[in-house]
């Protein structure tokens, strides 16, 4: 697949909000299911264990799965089948569950040896279908088959290029190329299928382009890359090529459901009266992203339990439909 030459951005506007407190307690990640789910995996009051809840795009609270046994989860995915696959940085492993709660399978034994895990975060399939599974404190990636079967990874500790310090997020896009959010060296990564090193993308900071411990990763179909980058409580867009693109600080409404609760709770609406409500739309502390084929981004807000939701609107452009790039480019001449 060749990604656009350009884009005509039209907007990126913010769409909704779906979740509130007590139901999508701290989410650390979401899924897309069928018939409107969305699977959103948060992590309880006191930090300790995990659960996988189900709204809808109604924003109707659809219940939570059954016991999940989880520690502390990070990641989760939606493969084709709906199966659920969860990142247990907490107990080392990956869990596998239908749709119904069922959990199907659980592998990984802590270590630092080929194949055992050290607190696991982010989780993608590769171009094969396989599994790449961030090993945190192990500083690197590492591969599975589905049944979790070892088959080999990169990455070693440090700050070159290629190495890693406690990594976070992964995400495959189309080409196959990886990327992987280098947490504590604050930047991005990009890496060929076979996990060599193609580029590096930001530095630490909270100017345009750069980071403060960047956490969860996305890639869509025109192969721009959104980065949640969780210190400086924003989400981040770059193009294929790694070019800062835009950033979003977060403009949230309340929810139906987070509706229906505030107008049950007199001293909740009083309170909400005397505050001011521009801090209350932004962000807190955003631990993922998410993208579907409809142009749709959501947003794991974690300090504020609910996912904000915004719709990209853009138009890919060939190359005969747009002049060389220009050495000094500004709009002011157009």
């Amino acid at each position: 697949m060749t990604f656009p030459t350009a884009m005509l951005r039209a907007g990126f506007p913010y769409l909704t909000t779906r979740g509130m407190r007590r139901v999508t307690t701290f989410p650390m990640d979401s899924a897309l299911g069928s018939e409107g789910r969305i699977y959103v995996l948060g992590r309880t009051e006191m930090g300790v264990g995990g659960s996988i809840r189900i709204i809808n795009w109604e924003d109707e609270d659809l219940g939570t799965m059954a016991d999940t046994g989880l520690t502390w989860p990070v990641c989760l995915l939606a493969d084709e089948d709906e199966v659920l696959w969860v990142s247990d940085e907490g107990a080392h492993t990956i869990t596998t569950f239908n749709r119904d709660g069922e959990q199907l399978a659980q592998w990984g034994e802590h270590g630092a040896e080929p194949g055992q895990l050290n607190r696991p975060s982010g989780i993608a399939f590769d171009g094969d279908g396989n599994l790449l599974v961030v090993d945190t404190w192990n500083h690197r990636v590492q591969r599975f088959s589905r049944d979790g079967s070892y088959i080999d990874g990169f990455g070693s500790q440090g700050e070159d290029n290629g190495e890693f310090d406690m990594p976070w997020g992964t995400t495959v896009d189309a080409e196959g190329s990886i990327y992987v959010a280098d947490w504590r060296n604050d930047r991005v990564q990009k890496f060929d299928a076979a996990g060599n090193h193609l580029a590096t993308i930001g530095r630490s900071g909270d100017g345009e382009g750069e980071f403060n411990r960047p956490a969860g990763l996305a890639v869509d179909a025109d192969g721009d890359l959104y980065v949640a980058d969780r210190g400086n409580n924003r989400v981040q867009i770059f193009d294929h090529r790694g070019r800062y693109v835009e950033q979003f600080l977060g403009d949230a409404t309340i929810s139906k459901m987070g509706r229906a609760y505030i107008m049950a709770n007199q001293k909740t609406l009083r309170l909400r009266e005397m505050t001011a409500l521009e801090p209350q739309k932004r962000f807190r502390a955003p631990a993922s992203v998410r993208v579907d084929a409809e142009g749709h981004l959501y947003i794991a807000d974690f300090g504020s339990h609910r996912i904000q939701i915004y719709k990209k609107e853009a138009y890919p452009l060939a190359a005969d439909e747009i002049m060389p790039e220009l050495r000094s480019p500004t709009l002011m001449t157009t």
